[in-house]
């Protein structure tokens, strides 16, 4: 009597045919058993999960903090070329009505990153490598003033990003 194994006729296959013989006898539980049975077994590892969770939170944190960086910056830009076109076209009645617009996106601004560089310190992270990778080069300048309001409601923003399990 043959004592070979049934599965005996899939050993030599590559995985690509045993994906393609699996997948023809997929209504064969037996003989999908016996496919499985030869398919080469892998022990995998990874990264430790709090880590990547962590890792990730981090990421997303100073992502969305970035994203809200740059619209501000871009609603400053604009208020410059604002102020700028109303000048050119000889139409600016309130000069001082531009320049508070100016003085107040610059105390966003500069609310936004010094809630960023405090957050960043309370948790290790390195505040120079954030503006680095997201192409900031503003140092603060606090000569303008920080929106104080803007800059606690970043903070809980960030902590919260931060915090979530």
């Amino acid at each position: 009597m043959n004592q070979k194994p049934l599965s005996a006729a899939y050993e030599h296959m590559t995985n690509h045919q045993l994906a393609a013989a699996a997948y023809a006898h997929l209504g064969d539980e037996l003989e999908s058993l016996r496919i499985q049975s030869v398919v080469p077994r892998k022990t995998y590892t990874m990264l430790d999960t709090q880590f990547v969770e962590k890792l990730e939170r981090i990421h997303y944190a100073i992502y969305a903090w970035a994203v809200d960086y740059w619209r501000l910056e871009s609603f400053y830009a604009a208020a410059i070329l604002k102020m700028a076109y109303a000048h050119i076209k000889d139409e600016m009645i309130n000069p001082n009505q531009h320049l508070e617009a100016l003085a107040r996106g610059k105390q966003l601004i500069t609310a936004h990153l010094e809630a960023l560089k405090e957050v960043c310190q309370a948790h290790g992270i390195d505040y120079k490598t954030i503006l680095k990778r997201n192409h900031i080069t503003a140092d603060i300048d606090i000569t303008m003033g920080v929106d104080l309001e803007h800059k606690a409601a970043v903070i809980k923003a960030l902590e919260t990003l931060l915090s979530i399990e």
